[in-house]
C-alpha cells in the first residue's frame, strides 16, 4: 500500500490525525483522508476427481520455495471468484469451477500489508494438463498422507476449514471421520 506524505488532491503536506476512532493521514487543508484499505487476493483449494488437493511450490517471493494453494491478486473489475479460476489458470493451465465459498481471511503481511483473502474450493476435471507457470517451480496433486508441508499458516487454515466442513457436511473429503459404536 503506497504511503502517502502529500495530498494527491491538492498536494499539501498531510498530517497525522484521528478520523472515526482511527489514525490516519489527513490533508489540513482541503480535508482529503488517506483510507488503507486491504489488498484483494483470491486463494484457490482445489482439488480433481480423486478428492487429491492442488499444492504448489512457489517460485517467487513471498513465501519463496514454499509449498502453498494456488492464488493472487484480484484485478480491477474482477469477481473473487473469476480472480480465483484466473490465478489457477496462469499459474497451473487448469481449468476449474467453484465449488463453494471456504472462507474470507483478513492478513498483514510485510511485502503487501493488508490483505483481504477470498478462499474457495475448486473442482478440476482435466488434471493431467497441468502446466505451471513461472510463478512455480513445481506443482501436483496430493492426497492427504503424502502432501508436502505447507508452512503458510493461512493456507494451512483455509486446508484445515475445509477438512472440518466436510466432515460435518458429510460429503466426501479427503479426512472425513468414521464413526463406530452405537449411540
Amino acid at each position: 500500500m503506497i504511503s502517502y506524505s502529500f495530498c494527491p488532491v491538492c498536494g499539501k503536506p498531510l498530517s497525522e490525525g484521528i478520523i472515526e476512532g482511527r489514525s490516519r493521514m489527513v490533508c489540513t487543508d482541503c480535508g482529503w483522508i488517506h483510507y488503507r484499505n486491504p489488498l484483494p487476493v483470491a486463494v484457490a483449494y482445489t482439488v480433481n476427481r480423486h478428492n487429491e488437493l492442488l499444492v504448489i511450490r512457489r517460485a517467487h517471493e513471498p513465501a519463496i520455495h514454499e509449498w502453498a494453494l494456488p492464488g493472487g491478486f484480484l484485478e480491477e473489475g474482477e469477481e473473487p471468484h473469476e480472480g480465483c479460476l484466473r490465478e489457477l489458470m496462469e499459474e497451473t493451465s487448469l481449468d476449474g469451477q467453484v465449488e463453494r465459498l471456504i472462507g474470507i481471511y483478513h492478513r498483514n503481511v510485510e511485502l503487501y500489508g493488508s490483505l483481504l483473502v477470498v478462499a474457495y474450493k475448486v473442482v478440476v476435471d482435466d488434471h493431467e494438463r497441468m502446466a505451471p507457470n513461472h510463478e512455480v517451480s513445481e506443482a501436483g496433486f496430493f492426497t492427504e498422507y503424502n502432501r508436502p508441508q505447507i508452512n503458510i499458516p493461512l493456507h494451512r487454515l483455509i486446508i484445515e476449514e475445509n477438512r472440518r466442513f466436510e466432515a460435518l457436511a458429510g460429503t466426501p473429503g479427503e479426512t472425513v471421520p468414521e464413526i463406530s459404536g452405537s449411540f
